[in-house]
């Protein structure tokens, strides 16, 4: 009888301590996402581009169940992309920009559990020509981002951690090549 009560208590205790560092999952927050693009991307930007490019749409983000997993919402994402591009000296007016961004999170590959966290974010970005509503460039760019257990110790947090540096290396790699590849490059 003890050895049952005994093997009851440890998995009970077993199950307390999953559900403790497992905590109560957050969105990846705009701040986590917002990219820091490189000087030497933001020299090689095109004079026709510098704020000329506004934020028009984002889809496909998932919004977070605090019960489940952090998930990037296309709300906070549209929010970093226009923070990012406002870093880069992209950013133009909403209403007198040449160009708008309209973007689509297609896939965000998740662990379900683990020590270092790799989270892949899918994400197609078109360039719009505002004047012929005609796309000027597009790319749809894969990157991916793992969080450590240094980085974050309980799960859901290093769940987020991994989804706000997916999104972050995504943003700044499509702001490079936009700059290398985009309108007015030569």
């Amino acid at each position: 009888m003890n050895r049952i009560r005994s093997w009851r208590f440890a998995v009970l205790s077993a199950v307390a301590v999953a559900a403790l560092l497992s905590g109560c999952a957050t969105p990846a927050s705009e701040e986590g996402m917002t990219a820091a693009v490189a000087p030497v991307a933001m020299q090689a930007i095109p004079q026709e581009l510098r704020g000329q490019v506004a934020v028009k749409d984002v889809i496909g983000g998932k919004e977070t169940n605090p019960l489940w997993a952090s998930n990037v919402g296309s709300e906070g994402f549209r929010n970093a992309l226009t923070a990012s591009l406002k870093k880069s000296g992209l950013a133009g007016s909403d209403q007198a920009s040449r160009y708008i961004v309209a973007a689509s999170i297609q896939n965000v590959a998740q662990p379900l559990m683990g020590f270092n966290m790799t989270v892949t974010m899918t994400v197609d970005y078109q360039l719009i020509e505002r004047s012929t509503n005609m796309v000027a460039w597009k790319q749809t760019i894969t990157r991916p981002y793992t969080a450590t257990v240094g980085e974050a110790f309980i799960g859901s947090e290093r769940l987020r951690v991994a989804n706000e540096g997916a999104a972050r290396t995504n943003i700044a790699t499509f702001i490079e090549l936009l700059a290398r590849t985009g309108p007015g490059t030569k």
